[in-house]
């Protein structure tokens, strides 16, 4: 993470970022396209910026373990104002990998903003763990603002 404030530029994994409303830009997509074809426009933009992402943190990192990968992808969640992150992934891959976001960007069990939270993981943890992985469930807890996922092995 770095600030250029020569450039007023906020990097993050080299990559330039800027501040947006990503409530309303899932709304919208949503509201534009559906809300199917929102979540898959969202899932292909948001894993694709997960595995790029998590291309450049190897680079940077060859030697992290799964642990330290994953704990620098949730502090780029909080920096970037995501949520607050907590990823559990269990040592059996057959197990389904427990992603909870408290007090998420974006709130939403369908359409684009389920995809925008918890489709970049989904790419990131696919390339860090060689194996090609998919959102099973999520659900919002509105009383606790809390957003989890269960993200497992896709089906062949």
């Amino acid at each position: 993470m770095a600030l250029e404030k020569a450039k007023d530029e906020f990097r993050l994994f080299g990559r330039r970022q800027a501040l947006v409303d990503v409530q309303s830009l899932c709304d919208h997509l949503d509201s534009l396209v559906g809300r199917v074809v929102g979540e898959v426009i969202m899932n292909n933009l948001e894993s694709r910026l997960g595995k790029e992402d998590a291309t450049r943190l190897l680079e940077a990192n060859p030697k992290a373990t799964v642990d330290e990968l994953v704990a620098k992808l949730e502090e780029a969640d909080l920096v970037t104002g995501m949520g607050i992150s907590k990823i559990d992934v269990p040592k059996d891959p057959s197990a389904r990998i427990k992603v909870e976001i408290r007090n998420p960007i974006v709130k939403g069990n369908s359409g684009a903003a389920k995809s925008f939270l918890f489709s970049y993981w989904c790419g990131a943890l696919s390339l860090i763990l060689e194996r090609d992985l998919d959102i099973k469930t999520v659900d919002y807890d509105e009383k606790a603002n809390l957003m989890r996922c269960e993200i497992g092995t896709r089906a062949p």
